[in-house]
């Protein structure tokens, strides 16, 4: 008996950013997202996951839920459940998150906050919002 592969349902796949794909700007999600390019500006994503990839090139304020970092990233991470750097990361700028995870030999330059995160998601949202 052959089996035909299935994809899971639309809104449980997450939105993909192409290795090729370049944005400098603003970019709001009401989905996961993956990201292989290049963003520099903003992303919030404030009920979902955003993942950076290893080939992610990433100088921006992200906004999410969950924040997984494995490429190079610039900024302000606010995630307001986890954030996840995997040891393929390079990250420099600041860090507000309830919880952290840092996986052996990953790059962190970074001031990292844990406990005031809700006004961290506040300033985050006032600056999607303007």
């Amino acid at each position: 008996m052959s089996t035909v592969p299935t994809f899971p349902p639309a809104d449980a796949r997450p939105s993909v950013l192409g290795p090729t794909v370049v944005i400098s700007g603003s970019v709001s999600a009401e989905e996961d997202i993956e990201i292989h390019g290049t963003l520099r500006g903003h992303l919030a994503a404030p009920d979902h996951c955003v993942r950076l990839e290893a080939d992610a090139h990433i100088e921006a304020d992200v906004l999410a839920r969950d924040v997984t970092v494995l490429g190079t990233a610039t900024g302000k991470f606010t995630a307001t459940e986890i954030m996840d750097i995997r040891s393929t990361a390079r990250l420099q700028g600041q860090i507000a998150a309830p919880r952290l995870v840092l996986e052996e030999g990953a790059i962190v330059n970074a001031k990292v906050e844990t406990r005031s995160v809700d006004a961290a998601v506040r300033v985050a949202q006032y600056r999607k919002q303007r």
